[in-house]
């Protein structure tokens, strides 16, 4: 499907994937398409160099390229207001999909969302630009654990959006069960009705930690059996798919692995809509704003950052999207019942068995491809 926000599809086994984050995308659609929303240009990108060298046309222009659903919708209409620039917006629906097109090299994009381990393999690549901190004053409102991430170091290449966790996202009247862990899989009224994301390290990461594995593990035999797992799984399940939200809500889908934000939309949608992080645990992530090395308006992507890291907008877009925010100034503006819940915000005893998805390597991260294409064709 080609269109910018696409309308949920049944769950059923042949459906395609449709997006990440799909529900609250549709509803801020019409807003932002007043400040300039559409498709990025092809074939747009500049030269690699400085700031200042790839805005050479100090064009009041901005192309984003972000998650489905994953903004607020005052965040673009806001930006324009105070800086004047018009932002061409787009969106993807799973890391290999924006993988793709920002490796295509003419994308033309400013701005990219990647989550941390694709980030890693940006740098790897070289595909990303280093940021100039002397653009970005605001960076003193994150918090220190943000900066220290092991992924970016002191915030060279990226700021953080938001963060997470991957876990349970359930239909409490329609499950039958207590979810407290992957054994809900095994509830009668899942079967057909239930799904696993569509990215393979979380994936993959679920069928670890079922067989009391480490998600990040570099063992062959533990990926096979992993994998092995899901292909049992997935004569359970409905679909495989990263879009969750609607197909909660509706009550379409009774149990599906989900990133925290999407449960927690779901939630806000329907109250029936529950979340659980597993007794065996899950997976921590953060989505990183990063400026492609090709970046035509780099210094208005710079401003963007900049804004986004503002108290006030950085809050209201925790709010909306239902995600942790890394924005220390934002705290005390954000919601307060998503400041106190655990599952948003959880403790640091729990976050222990949430690990981040390491970059474990070339070798090792194609055994880990092999194995989920193995999932997704068997």
């Amino acid at each position: 499907m080609t269109e910018k926000i696409r309308i949920a599809r049944m769950w059923d086994t042949e459906s395609p994937r449709v997006t990440r984050r799909a529900m609250l995308g549709s509803m801020t659609f019409f807003a932002l398409a007043a400040c300039g929303v559409g498709n990025a240009p092809s074939g747009t990108g500049g030269t690699s160099g400085s700031v200042k060298a790839s805005n050479v046309k100090n064009e009041p222009k901005l192309n984003f390229y972000n998650w489905t659903d994953y903004i607020a919708k005052d965040t673009l209409p806001g930006f324009k207001n105070v800086s004047g620039i018009e932002v061409t917006y787009d969106n993807f629906s799973s890391n290999d999909e924006m993988e793709a097109k920002i490796t295509s090299g003419a994308a033309g994009y400013d701005l990219v969302v990647p989550s941390d381990n694709f980030l890693r393999r940006f740098l790897k690549a070289g595909l990303v630009q280093p940021l100039d901190h002397d653009l970005i004053p605001n960076l003193k409102n994150l918090e220190q654990r943000f900066v220290d991430a092991d992924y970016d170091q002191g915030n060279k290449y990226s700021v953080p959006w938001a963060w997470g966790t991957t876990g349970l996202a359930y239909v409490k009247s329609g499950i039958g069960g207590d979810v407290t862990g992957f054994s809900a899989y095994d509830l009668p009224n899942a079967e057909k009705r239930s799904t696993i994301l569509d990215e393979a390290r979380d994936a993959l990461g679920l069928g670890l930690l079922k067989l009391g594995h480490d998600p990040n593990t570099t063992d062959a035999k533990q990926i096979g059996d992993a994998a092995d797992y899901l292909l049992s799984l997935k004569k359970k399940i409905g679909q495989i798919t990263s879009d969750v939200i609607e197909p909660l809500t509706s009550g379409q889908v009774l149990l599906a692995q989900s990133y925290s934000g999407d449960a927690f939309q779901a939630r806000a949608a329907n109250p029936d809509v529950g979340y659980a992080i597993p007794a065996e645990g899950g997976m921590s992530y953060v989505d990183v704003l990063c400026i492609p090395k090709d970046a035509p308006h780099a210094e208005n992507a710079h401003k963007f950052i900049d804004y986004i890291l503002g108290a006030e907008v950085g809050a209201a877009l925790s709010n909306a999207v239902r995600y942790g925010s890394p924005n220390a100034a934002a705290k005390p503006l954000i919601d307060k019942d998503l400041l106190n819940d655990p599952l948003v915000y959880p403790s640091e005893d729990r976050l222990k068995k949430l690990p981040f998805t390491k970059d474990l390597g070339g070798d090792v991260e194609a055994k880990y491809a092999d194995a989920w294409t193995r999932v997704k064709t068997g």
